[in-house]
């Protein structure tokens, strides 16, 4: 049986420490975690990683299937003007603030809580449970790489990103270039013959803005279109001087299936469309989109047992974010994404999950482990 006050210890164990991306310092969550299985007789290792960063991974069960929770450990910033304390909790009412305490150390928990309670009860599975929780999530994947690098990828995956413990079942990825644009420099008291970088800039935004437009043709079962947005703009020199090169920073959010070289080629086929000449395109990141087929048996499972403790009916659906599915079904294991908390708390200040929510994901990740390895 899933102990509520465990779940709750596990949380607050992990929230107390300080795993801000950048720098990370996952390993001060990684030991953490070690301490309480080592206490539970569970097998688990830290994969050192260098400078303070590492993995957490544990595992038990016999079998060729492997259900594997997942998640990460790092955390952003806590930006802004916190009313509660950042690192670590407060509770208030039904509400547990806290950086983490959605985006996912909430889910990490939970994780945590469904394995301890089977291994304490010596519940027969035909399988393995595994425990993974890397670092570097918010930033470059360093974690999860790492992971697949050492590890046979799991049969079927739990990824504890915040749904509400909807069953997620696709992600968009993301896409960051530099766009920079090369213009006459000049005094700002000359009235330039040629086009500056500052109008070319402007150009690249509305090319931006059309091509945005344009995705809105492709569409998806589940996902949004693709779209793109202009996140940076940055050309300063000197009050009096008009730059001679401008630089854009554009985020493209993309569907499953579509590759860098595809979405570099168009962003670069709609700045050519406008006419900009005398600019460079540099990749700044590309993570592709993730998805499982709606049919597969182990979404239908984790629906069923969804519908099951949530009193509701479920209909697989879109994550909000990108994450690390898209990794996690490259390798070959069929991932869903199911985790307490609300993606709209992500990353915002005075984060918080709901105290119930985080108690039901504990028992709903039991349950579908109980049903996928029966």
């Amino acid at each position: 049986m899933i102990n509520d006050a465990l779940t709750l210890e596990i949380f607050e164990a992990l929230m107390a420490q300080d795993t801000i991306n950048p720098p990370g310092n996952e390993k001060r969550g990684a030991l953490c975690l070690k301490e309480i299985f080592d206490r539970e007789g569970i097998p688990c290792e830290v994969q050192d990683l260098g400078d303070n960063r590492a993995n957490f991974i544990a595992s038990f069960g016999e079998g060729d299937k492997i259900l594997e929770y997942s998640g990460h450990l790092d955390v952003v910033p806590c930006v802004g003007d916190w009313q509660h304390t950042a690192i670590g909790t407060t509770e208030e009412g039904d509400l547990i603030y806290g950086r983490g305490a959605c985006d996912m150390k909430g889910g990490v928990a939970a994780m945590c809580s469904a394995a301890i309670s089977m291994f304490r009860d010596k519940t027969p599975l035909n399988g393995q449970i595994r425990l993974t929780f890397v670092a570097d999530e918010e930033d470059a994947n360093l974690g999860m790489h790492a992971f697949l690098d050492s590890h046979k990828a799991a049969t079927y995956t739990i990824l504890g990103e915040p749904t509400d413990l909807h069953v997620a079942i696709a992600h968009r990825g993301v896409g960051r270039y530099y766009i920079d644009l090369l213009g006459h420099a000049c005094h700002a008291a000359l009235r330039s013959t040629e086009e500056t970088a500052v109008a070319k800039a402007a150009r690249a935004v509305m090319a931006i803005e059309d091509l945005n437009k344009q995705l809105e043709s492709m569409t998806h079962d589940v996902l949004p279109s693709p779209s793109i947005v202009v996140t940076m703009v940055q050309g300063y020199e000197k009050d009096n001087v008009v730059p001679g090169k401008v630089r854009l920073l554009v985020d493209f959010r993309v569907l499953p299936g579509m590759t860098e070289p595809q979405t570099r080629k168009l962003v670069q086929d709609a700045l050519d469309a406008h006419g900009i000449v005398g600019y460079e395109l540099t990749k700044h990141f590309f993570m592709p989109g993730g998805e499982v087929v709606q049919a597969h048996p182990f979404v239908s499972a984790c629906v069923e047992q969804a519908e099951k403790l949530n009193e509701r009916k479920e209909a697989p659906r879109a994550f909000g974010a990108s994450c690390e599915q898209c990794f996690l079904v490259e390798a070959g294991s069929a991932t869903v994404i199911i985790g307490p908390g609300s993606l709209d708390q992500a990353h915002t200040v005075d984060e918080f999950v709901e105290k119930a929510q985080l108690l039901r994901a504990a028992k709903l990740y039991r349950e579908i482990a109980m049903d996928v390895l029966k």
